[in-house]
């Protein structure tokens, strides 16, 4: 069993999302913080986004490419950080008009983005202005697993 301590934040978000794909029971237990996470099985306690991603999928062997041509664009887009929504968009526009997803296949990048993008979206962010983009994002947010992911972590009313 997971437990996710954190907040309804976008980087809570892609722990939900990431636990919901690959299917390991999590309880959330609600805190003003930044994500962490303890697994029992292991015994492990676990802070930082990006790294509680990468352990999640090298545990499950899931959505972290092993062959280094896909591994290392991978890591650089689930470390990259945009604070500016604007920019954030032309450098993923760039990128997915590229490939169809971040690491080229559906990855721990694309999660850990997706919950940022939404919320820049919910602050003007126009993804018309990125078709690219805006079909990633599309396709993400069709995603059954990411529906439920996104949807664990409410923010308060």
């Amino acid at each position: 069993m997971i437990r996710l301590f954190t907040a309804p934040t976008p980087d809570g978000r892609k722990i939900c999302v990431m636990l919901e794909e690959i299917g390991l029971a999590y309880e959330i237990e609600p805190r003003d913080q930044p994500p962490s996470i303890e697994d029992d099985e292991v015994p492990l306690e676990l802070a930082e986004s990006g790294a509680i991603l990468i352990y999640l999928a090298e545990r499950t062997g899931r959505l972290f490419p092993v062959e280094r041509r896909y591994r290392y664009p991978a890591l650089q887009w689930l470390m990259f950080q945009e604070k500016d929504g604007q920019r954030l968009g032309a450098a993923l526009e760039r990128r997915l008009g590229e490939a169809e997803f971040l690491a080229g296949a559906y990855s721990i990048a694309d999660i850990a983005a997706y919950p940022w993008i939404v919320r820049h979206a919910e602050y003007g962010l126009s993804l018309d202005a990125y078709p690219a983009l805006r079909r990633w994002a599309g396709a993400i947010g069709g995603r059954p697993a990411v529906q439920r992911g996104m949807a664990a972590l409410k923010a308060p009313a």
